[in-house]
């Protein structure tokens, strides 16, 4: 009772003088004189030692809680990086896909087959009748490292053997630009950049015969939201290639504008032109098949032309799309300019309509710069029918290639995204053909087509 009498500031320590008692026996139990004061200081001194050691206990806790936190984070990165390792495989209306979870690597098979039947009326020169494949291709597509893709088509059509009809490499790392290397359909002509798949009548019309084929060379694309702009630098095909002779060059641009745009309404505006030297042979040849493909006849044809430095060859194009209904037309104009001879000039146009019966319109790529395929609405696929007028006269100077005109009346069934069969009657009028003479057949031709 003395204790707690002589100091008042002892009561609330009696626990940590227990506690003092029972760690320090030496020190209190050691000495008997030992007093209240000296008692109260080791008693403030056990205090801030256990303080001491709550705070090292919440500093433990605050480690062993961010070490679980850490390890919850890198079983859960582990379990994305094993997911992103990962591949997806889809097949669909578009062909067999494969790509990775994480999006850098991506791979398409898909090709086309297209199969011809033609009839002709014959009214001078001899065409035949018959079949032909028109098309046969396998191509493999895809992306590596997210900002790298490549394409890689080979047509088996041929009759003596496959050979390969584009295959490049691309780079679009960079946004709205895109680049181009490997052999590839020159920039040139709405015609020229709208797929086989897509375009309204079989063949392509007259004025194709201007159009620069698949060539090795790069080109750089820049487009925006109404617009696109693409450019290169080309030589010969693959095919083409000679040991002893020197390979043709050529530069090309087509910049193509799409003022007015909406889900079914779109104005397209167009031009291009192509400057060539040719090879060191310095010949071109201009010649085309009357719009069908079964018949290796060619009713105009330049022949040879020889002694040739250079062509250049402008394009203007216009396309407008209203709902179900379009039309579409081109001119294009060759300027061949000859060493020791008269520079040539030839030219060619063509327009048609196209209206879809069951409702659907022509869908269009800004960044191509051309119409894209069709997805039917219903189930019982979707019809369409097209006209078109065609000219090209292959006259001009010592050339004597024909002129020849083209009408043209075509019925198309999509059965659904990926089959479609069409039927087309072609009235040719030549006045006169490459031989001096006036021919008019009529044809009658069918496709059956698939491609995914």
């Amino acid at each position: 009772m003395v204790f707690l009498k002589k100091s008042s500031k002892a009561c609330p320590f009696v626990s940590l003088l227990v506690g003092i008692m029972f760690f320090n026996p030496v020190q209190v139990y050691g000495k008997t004189d030992i007093t209240v004061d000296e008692l109260y200081r080791l008693a403030l001194e056990q205090k801030k030692q256990l303080a001491m050691q709550q705070q090292q206990i919440k500093a433990l806790q605050t480690l062993v809680s961010k070490q679980q936190q850490q390890l919850r984070k890198n079983n859960k990165d582990s379990s994305k990086r094993k997911k992103r390792r990962g591949v997806k495989v889809r097949v669909n209306q578009h062909g067999l896909r494969v790509k990775t979870r994480d999006g850098k690597f991506a791979m398409k098979i898909g090709g086309r087959i297209q199969m011809d039947g033609a009839y002709y009326n014959d009214k001078v020169t001899p065409m035949g009748n018959g079949w032909a494949l028109r098309r046969a291709r396998l191509k493999v597509s895809g992306k590596l490292f997210r900002d790298w893709g490549y394409f890689t088509a080979v047509d088996f059509a041929k009759k003596d053997k496959a050979g390969v009809r584009g295959m490049y490499l691309d780079y679009k790392g960079w946004k709205d630009y895109a680049i181009r290397f490997g052999q590839f359909q020159e920039p040139f002509s709405l015609e020229g950049m709208n797929s086989s798949n897509t375009i309204t009548f079989m063949e392509r019309g007259l004025p194709y015969v201007f159009a620069p084929d698949y060539h090795l060379g790069v080109s750089l694309s820049h487009f925006g939201e109404w617009w696109q702009a693409s450019s290169g630098v080309f030589g010969n095909s693959i095919q083409t290639k000679k040991d002893n002779i020197d390979n043709g060059w050529g530069v090309v641009g087509r910049v193509t504008f799409a003022p007015w745009r909406q889900d079914d309404r779109v104005l397209h505006v167009g031009a291009s032109a192509e400057y060539r030297v040719p090879n060191t042979a310095k010949t071109v040849r201009y010649r085309y098949r009357p719009e069908s493909w079964v018949t290796n006849v060619r009713l105009i044809d330049t022949g040879k032309i020889l002694n040739v430095n250079n062509t250049l060859k402008t394009a203007v194009e216009l396309a407008f799309v209203n709902g179900s209904f379009s039309l579409q037309g081109e001119y294009v104009h060759d300027l061949v300019q000859r060493s020791n001879a008269p520079t040539l000039q030839f030219d060619g146009w063509y327009s048609y309509a196209s209206w879809f019966l069951t409702g659907e319109s022509r869908p269009y790529s800004v960044k191509k710069g051309s119409f894209t395929a069709i997805d039917p609405i219903s189930r019982y696929g979707a019809w369409e029918l097209g006209l078109r007028f065609s000219s090209l006269d292959l006259t001009d100077k010592d050339i004597l290639g024909g002129r020849q005109e083209d009408f043209t009346v075509g019925l198309n069934w999509y059965a659904n995204s990926n089959i479609r069969f069409m039927a087309n009657y072609v009235h040719v009028n030549t006045h006169p053909n490459s031989k001096g003479v006036n021919d008019n057949p009529d044809i009658l031709q069918f496709r059956g087509q698939i491609f995914f």
